[in-house]
């Protein structure tokens, strides 16, 4: 009779600690010093590569995820983008053509955009490219004094409509260098600085 009840005591015990960690997000030293590469991971897939960073930002989450969750006015403050005009709208989703420096030559997509502000996360996906389409998610964590932001940037880089000839290794070195700029630009952005020169 008493052992029915440990075991049962002990499932759900098992059970309540594996939703607890579950729940519970990435291990962030918040004291640390800003850092857009605070972890990198990168690996090649069948279709290209998967990449993600995390980066701890010195700026607020609210208004980091408001630079993000604004595509459509990428060209006003990311370096890199030279257009971005919204093409359409539907519940929390948008789709904007976009046009951006890729390897040296500008190239024009259509990305359509999920946005998920009770979480602070978006989904992007590559529609339509002249270049290689790219598809991803950011997701932005708040520091308890509310100062801060640990963002976590996942991009799966397709070897598919890259220029002829060109090695996964290129679109991916690339894709950091662009990274690296454009998370520059929405900290200056969320900190209402003045952005591309």
């Amino acid at each position: 009779m008493c052992r029915p009840r440990f075991a049962g005591c002990l499932v759900v015990a098992v059970a309540l600690w594996l939703c607890a960690s579950c729940s519970k997000g990435p291990s962030v030293n918040w004291s640390a010093q800003e850092n857009f590469f605070a972890v990198e991971k990168s690996e090649k897939t069948n279709e290209g590569a998967r990449m993600e960073f995390h980066s701890l930002v010195d700026a607020p989450a609210p208004e980091v995820y408001r630079a993000l969750a604004d595509p459509e006015h990428y060209a006003d403050f990311v370096e890199g983008v030279s257009e971005a005009a919204l093409v359409s709208t539907e519940g929390n989703t948008k789709v904007t053509q976009i046009t951006q420096s890729v390897i040296g030559r500008q190239s024009r997509a259509r990305v359509k955009w999920t946005l998920h502000p009770e979480d602070r996360k978006i989904e992007f996906e590559t529609q339509q490219s002249d270049a290689n389409y790219n598809d991803g998610s950011y997701e932005v964590i708040a520091s308890p004094d509310g100062k801060r932001s640990y963002i976590i940037s996942v991009y799966f880089v397709k070897e598919k409509g890259a220029p002829q000839n060109v090695p996964i290794g290129v679109l991916m070195s690339a894709t950091r260098d662009s990274f690296e700029r454009a998370a520059r630009s929405v900290k200056q952005r969320a900190l209402g600085q003045p952005g591309k020169g």
